[in-house]
């Protein structure tokens, strides 16, 4: 057979599965759509009307793609006849394998970049220094893991292979041999298998904990039936926002009270909230401006006058020159006695108070967040100690709950927002029960998206495992037969075979729970960032998800298993 008559024969089993897998997937998802359809109108509250949709642009762009791999597998396969005598790769299998080497310096490196990505992970202070270190530690882990599975287990094996008691003993003699010799092989499969598992953690674990918590999220998004807010002098992102003064927003309030009047609405709570804010670098006591491009790890910080917070806590603070209050989140104590705005600095006063409901919990904060409060007279002038300039005006923010049904409650927001666009008031209205069915919307595709990407990453690491069985199976079933000529029983050979399954198998498990488990600080600050504040639901969801994939787990290790032993035995 000469190399010709290889090429014909690949190029002909490249076609037909090319053509058989577009039959198939092309037919499936005509049948399924319908179905998917039904699931997400279901989960976003949405309506839409199904009928029979068939798009020959998706049909041929789909043709194209899976051509263009076929064609790249062909072309593979053909170097690979083109560099290769076919007698070598008729009896290519025939022939031993080497022991690879330790390639130390990658085992090394793979340490390094799996302790820099557990690192970042681990250190996330806010939910923007997670989502800056998100994607960095993603491929960092995903590079490490890779380097420790084609170098790492090398090295350990032959740490293992050294320690003459253990390595000496009939189970452990052939299982290692057998993993050592072919782990060069098998490791880019277990590194696939390992970073497939974490995404199917990962992403079960995050969309269906936002569903199960989704009025949770509706509540904390939207902790007040009615707000407004106006923000100026975050990082210049408002430029073009008029500057808020005390007269516009007395004005705002007294069309909102007159409303409320004639339509005998009364307050159930109300929350009038104004300050300067500013985003800036927090270091121990000192505030400094911080730079455009350092958003990130960035504070948030609220400059307060005595007479805003005695009015919004309903306390009595008298503060002398040069004296501030300083308060942080909840979990969080400022524990410095003066703090340094710029050029400027505060004695801090010791205060007291279980009235913090303006500060926000530090689980539910994008940035981190302080607020100082200071004399009415020396609010400006902290302000501009930081930033180098006055204020431009004030940011405000005001919640209002009523006594009153879901429809009043949007009337009321309807007209508020009538009365901010007649004035020369720049800001914006919410009203949980308007928003609630966005909240839906939004968080049930999330959860669709979720739960498809998981799918399909279960069925990839499900599809490597059972063909890297089956192919180990037909490996090993000649080396097993040898062992069976030399004088080991079917009990020793069974043995090894479940010994090396078993470490082969449960190996990228083992490690992807310990990526899932690192990770754990950093996706508990992006779920702070999309209104998700229950880190012990979180915690028990990423539990459960790790337990129902376990038992998928092994269920696909029993049935594999079985292929394996069928194989050799």
């Amino acid at each position: 057979m000469e190399k010709k008559h290889l090429a014909k024969i690949l190029f002909f089993e490249s076609l037909y599965l090319w053509a058989a897998s577009l039959g198939i997937g092309i037919l499936l998802g005509v049948l399924l759509y319908r179905l998917l359809f039904l699931v997400l109108m279901k989960l976003t509250g949405l309506n839409g009307t199904i009928g029979f949709a068939f798009s020959a642009k998706a049909v041929g762009s789909t043709m194209l793609l899976f051509g263009l791999t076929f064609v790249i597998n062909f072309l593979l396969s053909l170097r690979q006849i083109h560099v290769s005598q076919p007698v070598e790769l008729l009896h290519g299998g025939a022939q031993g394998e080497r022991e690879p080497k330790t390639k130390l310096l990658t085992a090394v490196l793979g340490f390094m970049l799996l302790g820099v990505g557990y690192y970042l992970a681990l250190t996330c202070q806010s939910s923007m220094d997670a989502l800056d270190k998100f994607f960095n530690a993603i491929a960092l882990v995903m590079v490490g893991t890779y380097c420790l599975f084609s170098a790492g287990s090398i090295a350990f094996l032959k740490i293992l292979k050294k320690n003459k008691n253990y390595y000496y003993q009939t189970r452990h003699f052939t299982s290692i041999s057998g993993m050592l010799y072919r782990m060069k092989q098998n490791a880019v499969g277990l590194a696939n298998i390992c970073i497939l598992s974490t995404g199917v953690l990962l992403v079960i674990s995050i969309s269906t904990c936002l569903w199960t918590g989704i009025e949770e999220v509706t509540y904390t998004r939207f902790p007040h039936q009615i707000s407004i807010e106006a923000n100026t002098g975050v990082s210049g992102i408002m430029k073009t926002v008029e500057p808020v003064s005390q007269k516009m927003i007395e004005e705002v309030k007294t069309g909102i009270d007159q409303h409320l009047e004639e339509k005998q609405l009364r307050k159930k709570y109300e929350s009038d909230q104004r300050y300067y804010v500013m985003l800036a670098a927090v270091d121990r006591n000192k505030v400094e401006k911080t730079q455009s491009d350092d958003a990130a790890a960035s504070t948030l910080i609220k400059i307060m006058e005595e007479s805003e917070y005695n009015q919004v806590t309903g306390e009595q603070v008298e503060l002398e020159p040069g004296q501030a209050l300083v308060f942080q989140a909840k979990q969080k104590n400022y524990g410095y006695d003066t703090i340094e705005l710029g050029n400027q600095t505060y004695e801090v006063k010791k205060w007291n108070t279980d009235k913090k409901s303006y500060i926000l919990d530090e689980k539910t904060q994008v940035y981190e967040t302080m607020t100082v409060v200071t004399r009415n007279k020396e609010a400006k002038e902290a302000y501009a100690a930081v930033q180098g300039k006055e204020p431009e005006g004030y940011s405000w923010e005001y919640a209002l709950d009523l006594i009153g049904d879901a429809g009043e409650q949007i009337t009321v927001g309807d007209e508020i927002e009538t009365i901010l666009t007649e004035s020369s008031f720049n800001g914006w209205v919410e009203v949980r029960e308007k928003e609630r069915n966005t909240v839906y919307s939004l968080y049930g595709s999330l959860l669709f998206l979720g739960v498809f990407v998981g799918v399909l990453f279960l069925m990839g690491a499900v599809m490597i495992i059972y063909y890297k069985q089956v192919s180990e199976g037909f490996d090993d079933r000649k080396r097993f037969q040898i062992m069976q000529k030399v004088g080991m029983s079917r009990k020793e050979i069974r043995q090894t075979i479940q010994s090396q399954v078993v470490t082969v198998f449960f190996l990228p498990l083992a490690v992807a729970v310990v990526h899932t488990m690192v990770a754990f600080p950093l996706t508990r600050r992006i779920m702070a960032m999309l209104n998700f504040p229950d880190s012990n639901l979180f915690l028990v969801a990423t539990a459960i998800t790790i337990a129902a994939f376990a038992v998928v787990y092994l269920i696909v290790y029993v049935l594999t298993a079985r292929a394996y032993y069928k194989i050799v035995e």
